[in-house]
C-alpha cells in the first residue's frame, strides 16, 4: 500500500456534509516517488420489511516528486430505503503540498462538494496553511498539526419553511490534529481533528472527528473499518447539527 505526505493537482466540483474530509491517511508512511492511487468501494443492502441500498465509493490519484506532493481525490456516497433515495453526496479534493524541511511543509488546496439531503447545492472552498510535525517514529507513528485558512461559497436549496436559501461567503480558520499509529504490519489506526470557526464569528463552527482501522490483507488489498462524526455549530435550517457514519469497505492500491 502506497504512503506518504501527500498534496494537490486536480479538482472536480462535488460533495460530502461538511467542508471538511480526512485525507491525513495520505500523509503517513515513507513516501513513494511517482504516481500512485487507491480505489475502494462498500456496499449494503437489505430486503424483506425493510429494503435498503447503500453505496459508498472513491478513488485517489497522486504524484511525489522531491519535495513536492500533489494528488486529487473524489468519494461518492449514496443510500435509499424502500426505494426512497436518502442519501447522495459527492465530495472532491485537490491538495499540494511543498516540504520545506523534515518538520514543516506548506499547503494549498481546493475542494468541492453537494449534498442533496443538507441542502447543500454546492461548496466550494480554495485555502492553504502550514503542516507542523509535532513527533514521529518512523513506521511506528506520528502526530502532526495544521494550521491555515481557507475562503469558502456556499449555495443552500431554498425549500419550503426556510429563509436561509442562496449563496454565501465564508472566511474560516483551519486546523487539524492527526495521530497514526501502526499497531503492527498489518493493522494501522488513524484518528484526525479538524476545527474551522468562521473568522469573524467564533460561534459559527465545523468539527470532525475521522477514524479509521485499516487491516491490510494482502500488498494491494486492505478491510478499512472507518467512524465519522460531523458538527456543525450552525447549520442550515431543517439540518440537524451533527452526522454520524460509520462503515467497513475494501481498499486496492497501485
Amino acid at each position: 500500500m502506497v504512503r506518504g505526505v501527500l498534496t494537490t493537482l486536480l479538482l472536480g466540483w462535488m460533495a460530502n456534509a461538511h467542508a471538511i474530509v480526512n485525507i491525513e491517511s495520505l500523509h503517513t508512511g515513507e513516501p513513494q516517488p511517482g504516481y500512485s492511487g487507491t480505489v475502494n468501494v462498500s456496499v449494503a443492502g437489505q430486503s424483506g420489511n425493510t429494503d435498503k441500498l447503500s453505496i459508498n465509493a472513491g478513488a485517489r490519484l497522486q504524484w511525489l516528486g522531491g519535495a513536492v506532493t500533489n494528488f486529487a481525490i473524489i468519494r461518492y456516497n449514496y443510500g435509499q430505503t424502500s426505494g426512497v433515495e436518502d442519501t447522495n453526496k459527492l465530495f472532491s479534493h485537490a491538495r499540494h503540498i511543498h516540504q520545506i524541511s523534515d518538520k514543516t511543509a506548506y499547503e494549498g488546496f481546493v475542494q468541492a462538494e453537494r449534498n442533496t439531503f443538507n441542502r447543500l447545492s454546492f461548496r466550494g472552498l480554495i485555502g492553504g496553511g502550514l503542516r507542523l510535525k509535532l513527533a514521529e517514529i518512523p513506521d511506528k507513528k506520528s502526530l502532526h498539526l495544521g494550521v491555515g485558512g481557507f475562503f469558502s461559497r456556499e449555495t443552500l436549496e431554498k425549500r419550503a419553511g426556510t429563509t436561509d436559501g442562496g449563496s454565501k461567503n465564508t472566511w474560516r480558520v483551519n486546523t487539524y490534529l492527526n495521530y497514526v499509529q501502526q499497531l503492527n504490519d498489518s493493522v494501522r489506526v488513524l484518528s484526525t481533528t479538524y476545527y474551522q470557526p468562521a473568522i469573524d464569528d467564533f460561534s459559527d463552527y465545523r468539527l470532525l472527528e475521522d477514524a479509521t482501522l485499516s487491516v491490510k490483507m494482502t500488498d494491494s488489498l486492505s478491510l478499512n473499518v472507518s467512524l465519522d462524526l460531523a458538527h456543525d455549530s450552525k447549520p442550515p435550517q431543517s439540518v440537524k447539527k451533527t452526522d454520524t457514519t460509520y462503515g467497513t469497505g475494501i481498499e486496492y492500491s497501485f
